[in-house]
Formats: structure tokens, sequence, C-alpha cells
């Protein structure tokens, strides 16, 4: 009887030890799942929105940084849906055969985990490629298996895409009625599934028939249609289409300088997103309608800028890449095939394994239910041990806590780091330059941004509103809104992009009456004409020449919503070879310490740097170090601090 109960108390200790800790692991485990799911889903869904805004680098950017998560947690269905999403988007840049290698990478994860919709999602990627490329009955081929699936699978929107895809076909071949009839029937489907991109890119198709027709007017009406929802939806790159689409109709009615104005338009659009292919299209446009205007120099010099773009887009070696890639698929699935009869084999051992795996679960469950039984003959004496065990799980489960919350904030630092800028890539534009960068906590609300565009470099210098995580989000949106005014818009002066990022920031999180944005400096280096121009937030650049200390001019008021609302000015700055500039946020002057406690203040850090201007660099940059951990002293860190030190 006492080896009995000694048993039944070790059956006992191995539930309460054993399957209850494993319960709590799987708890946090699936917890964890739900965040990484999360993060996925956030990737896909901003890169989303920037495709549909023709924003294809913004784009492109999001879906590689998903898919590098995505393989790291080896999530098979989003591993799926990120290369396929760099194809559409490679695709839409015109670089088809980068766009296909990576349909043919996201078919084969399909494939392979039997992902019947996005299977077929491949298909129609890989079929409109082929189409592009002339390749029609390859194309209808693929677009027949993408078919199959989408209606097997009631997929509204795939039978949707297709229509319209194969309806392109017969547009091109200018067999209307046969694509007349696709495109409506498109268009039904998108109107019942809600997608106004779609009918937008049905009613466009339609447009495009009537103009083959010649039926200017009601190509017109169409045309103009879904002109207004892609204005509305701001997809800039679908504009640029449209009014390509407009401008080569008014060749046809021989309105030539109406075309040249709205092709001339259009291609501003499509250089601003760098869409190649649209680019082209629109140079031979404006080739063909200078050309009947009698301006033939303009003709050729848009006709040879296109030709360079076409040559580079649709060349015989890329036609060749595109082949070999299909090749390695169809040996890859043949090799497949072979080792099915090995994999049936495998299965039937795996099958004996699984039977006995469930005989040995049945024992499980017995004991399990013999402890549960047990359970409530012990609980008198658990609960004389509980007060102490309470305090011991409160305790594990606040570290436990602790470390989810500190793995987040250093992940997270993880990616601002990679945004903020590269410090080789400064170098490489300003020799001579030091960085003190000391954040208050893990993550930032000051950082530095650089990137070159043209003959321009440009590097800011910025505190966000807060610090710590909240300081670190809003870094993270003021870089992206910086980059975007650059970058996307092409706007190059540094006060008219202060300008732009202001109005995004107050449509963006200011519609609330929150005052969140930065105070910062952007400073523009034009390495054609050595010049130096800038736009200052509040903070103030610093500049020491002939050992003088001088503080250049701001704008007293931030980027966001502020008591003052004026333009940012563009200022210049007079340097001589030798001066020193220093572009600085307010955390260094803002530490309290030294023997009575006090703010370190604007004039004494400008003394301090006038004091070391004649040290190298790098020992200007340890002796702010130094100097403000001896001011600071035991006082904790009051700010982020970011000072950058510039020789000319």
């Amino acid at each position: 009887m006492k080896f009995n109960n000694y048993i039944l108390s070790l059956l006992l200790f191995l539930y309460v030890n054993l399957f209850a800790d494993k319960a709590d692991s799987l708890k946090h485990t699936l917890n964890q799942n739900k965040v990484d799911t999360t993060l996925l889903k956030t990737y896909y869904s901003i890169g989303r929105e920037y495709y549909y805004n023709g924003m294809l680098d913004s784009s492109l950017q999001y879906h590689r940084t998903g898919l590098e998560k995505a393989i790291e947690l080896n999530d098979q269905k989003y591993i799926c849906t990120f290369y396929s999403e760099l194809g559409l988007g490679h695709r839409e840049k015109g670089l088809y055969d980068i766009a296909y290698d990576y349909m043919v990478k996201s078919l084969d994860v399909a494939e392979k985990n039997n992902f019947d919709v996005k299977k077929a999602n491949c298909y129609n990627g890989m079929a409109v490629i082929h189409a592009v490329q002339k390749e029609f009955d390859k194309a209808i081929e693929y677009y027949n298996k993408a078919m199959i699936i989408y209606i097997k699978k009631g997929n509204i929107g795939g039978q949707a895409s297709i229509n319209n895809n194969v309806g392109l076909i017969y547009l091109e071949k200018k067999d209307y009625e046969h694509a007349l009839e696709l495109f409506h029937k498109a268009r039904g489907f998108n109107d019942k599934a809600g997608n106004d991109y779609g009918v937008a890119a049905n009613l466009e198709n339609i447009g495009l028939i009537y103009d083959g027709k010649r039926n200017y007017d009601s190509a017109k009406v169409y045309l103009l249609k879904a002109y207004d929802i892609w204005k509305q939806r701001k997809d800039t790159h679908s504009l640029a289409i449209n009014m390509s689409y407009i401008g080569n109709s008014l060749i046809q009615q021989k309105k030539y300088s109406e075309a040249i104005d709205i092709l001339t338009k259009a291609l501003v659009f499509a250089k601003r997103v760098d869409a190649r292919s649209t680019s082209r299209d629109l140079l031979y446009y404006l080739s063909s309608a200078y050309e009947q205007t009698g301006d033939f120099k303009n003709s050729l010099r848009y006709y040879k800028t296109a030709k360079q773009i076409g040559d580079s887009l649709l060349n015989d070696t890329k036609k060749q890449e595109i082949t070999e890639m299909q090749l390695n698929y169809s040996f890859n699935k043949a090799k497949i095939q072979d080792s099915l009869k090995y994999q049936i084999e495998v299965t039937n051992k795996e099958k004996e394994l699984i039977n006995e795996k469930k005989n040995t679960s049945i024992t499980l469950v017995a004991l399990f239910l013999i402890v549960i039984l047990l359970f409530f003959s012990y609980k008198g004496y658990r609960d004389k041990k509980k007060s102490n065990t309470i305090i011991t799980q409160q305790k594990t489960l606040v570290e436990q806590k602790q470390k989810e919350i500190l793995d987040s904030i250093n992940y997270a630092k993880k990616i601002q780091s990679a945004l903020l800028a590269n410090k080789d890539f400064i170098n490489e534009n300003i020799e001579k330059n030091f960085i003190f960068h000391k954040s208050k906590d893990i993550v930032s609300g000051d950082f530095y941004w650089a990137t070159r565009k043209n003959d321009y470099f440009y590097l800011a210098v910025c505190d966000s509103t807060g610090h710590g995580v909240p300081g670190a989000f809003m870094s993270l949106l003021n870089i992206g809104f910086i980059n975007e005014a650059i970058n996307e818009k092409n706007i190059l002066e540094p006060d008219a992009i202060f300008n732009f990022v202001r109005d995004k920031l107050i449509y963006s999180i200011g519609k609330d009456g929150q005052k969140d944005g930065f105070d910062g400096i952007l400073l523009r280096v034009d390495t054609k004409n050595k010049k130096l121009d800038y736009a200052a937030a509040h903070n103030r650049p610093v500049i020491i020449s002939n050992n003088q200390i001088t503080e250049l001019e701001s704008d007293r008021m931030p980027v966001g919503i502020g008591e003052r609302k004026e333009v940012f000015k563009l200022r210049s700055i007079e340097t001589e070879k030798g001066s020193l500039l220093y572009l600085y946020t307010d955390g260094y002057a803002d530490q309290f310490g030294g023997p009575a406690g006090k703010k370190y203040k604007y004039k004494q850090l400008n003394h301090l740097l006038l004091d070391i201007h004649n040290l190298t660099l790098q020992e200007q940059c340890a002796r702010l170090e130094s100097e403000f951990e001896k001011w600071k002293g035991n006082l904790e860190q009051v700010d982020d601090v970011l000072i950058i030190g510039i020789k000319i």
C-alpha cells in the first residue's frame, strides 16, 4: 500500500512540474507566435500600401525586410507571399528577369505547402510577364492554370484578374469584341468584390478598346472615370499610365499640343516612382507627337532616351535568363515526381510509428486521468505550500515579462540602427567627421540620417518628440517622410523638404491636436559646386572659423504642429577651408549635473567646442563624451544626446 502511494505521489509530482510547465511554455510560445505574425502582417500591409500608391522602392524595401523575418521564423505562408510581392514590385519597375525569378520561388513554396490560391497567383504573375514579352501562348497556358484554381476555390478577385489579363491579350491582337466582353466580366467580379483598384483597371481597358475603334468620345469617358479613381487613391504610377493612354489618344486625334502637355506631366509622375517601362512608353509617345509637329530635334531626343530604357528592359540576355529559370523549375519538378515512390515507402513507415505513438498516448492519457483524481486528494497539502509558491511564481512571471519587453525593445533597436545613416556612407561623402550619439534608453528619439540624390548629399540631425520607445517610433516615421520627400517626391531644397514633412506629420498624426514631430537641421552639400545650405527647426548649427565661434540662424518652430506655422527658410553657409561645422540636438545642453546639479546649457557647450576644435575629430568626440559623463556624475541622463562635427 505504501509503495502504491509512493507511485501516485510521483505521478502527481510529474504532472505539476512537467505538464504545468509545458502548458505555460506553450502559452508563451502561442503569444510570441501571435506577435511574430502581426509583425509579418505589418510589413506586408505597409508594403502593399506603398505599392498601390506607386512608391515601388519603399514597397520593395518593406517586402524584403518581411521576407527576411519570415525566413527567420520559417513561416512558409509569408515566405510565399513576400516572394510573390517582390515579383510584382520588380515587374512594375520593368525588371522582368528579377520579377520572374521571385515568382518561380513563390510558386515552389506554394506547391510544397499546397497553397492553392497562392499557386494560382504565381501562375497569374508569371503569365503577365510572358504577355509583356509577347509570348502570348505561354501566357494563356499559365492564365488557364490559374483560372482553374480560382474557380475551384470560388476566388472572385482572381477570376476578375484573369478575365482582365486575358482581355489585354485580345486587345493587343485587336480582337476588340472578345476583349470588351472579358473586361466587362472582370469589372462585374471587381464590383462584387468591392475592389476599386480592379474596377479602375477594367474601366481603363474598356477606354482603350473604344480608342482602338476610334470612338474617342466613349474612350475619353471611360479613361476619365479610371483617372478619377487613381487620383482618389493617390496612385501616382497608375495616374502616369492613365495619362499616357489619354495622351496617345490625343495624338491619334491630331491634338498634338494637348498630347505633349499631358504626356510631359505624366512623365514627371512616372519618373517620381522610377517606373521605367511606363517612362519608356511616354517617351515614345512624346517622340511621335513632336515628330508630327515638325519638331524633329525633340522627337529624336525623346526617341533615343526611350530606346535606351527599352534596351535595358527587354533584351535577349534577359529572355534567356527567364528560359533558364523555367528549365530549372521543370527539372526540379521532375526530380520531385521521381522521388514520389520513395516518399510513399517512407510514409508507410511513418504510419506505423504514428500507430505506436497513438498507443503510447492512450497510456499517458490514462495516467493523466489518475493524476487528476489524485489531485483532489492532495489539495489540502498543496494549499499549505500555496502561499510560498505564489510569491515565487509572481517573481518569475515579472522577470519573464521584463525579459520579453527588453527583447522587444532590443529588436526595435536593431530596426532603428538599420535605418540610421551608415557611418561608411557618411565617410564616403564627408571625409572628415565625427558622430557622438548617446541614447537615454535602449532606443532613441534623436536620429541622424543621410542620403545622396544627384549631385547633392543630405545629412539630417534631428530630435523627435519624446525618447525611448515613443521617441523611436517618431524617429522611424520622420525618417520615412524625409526619405519620401527626397527620393520619392524629388523635392531637393531643404526648406521645401521640411515643409513637406510638416504637412505629412500634421495630416498623419496631428488631426487631434497632437504636437508630435521634431526639431532638427537638414544640411545639403552640393558636391559639384562645393556649396552648403540648410534648413533648421529650432536647433542652430554652429561654425568655428579663425578661432571664432558663430551660431547660425534657425526658424523658431518645429517640424510639426507648433505656435508658428510659417514656411521654412533656405539658408546658405559661408565657409573657409579648415572651418568646423557642428550640428547638435538639445540633449547635451539640457543635461543636469556639475557641483550644483544645474543644466549644462548651450553657452557652455559652445565654449567647450571652441576649446577643443583644434584637436583631431576623434579626440574631440572623446572629449565630448568624457566631459558629459563627468558633468552628469551619478545623476540620470535626462535626454538623448547627438552631436556631429564636420571639418570643411
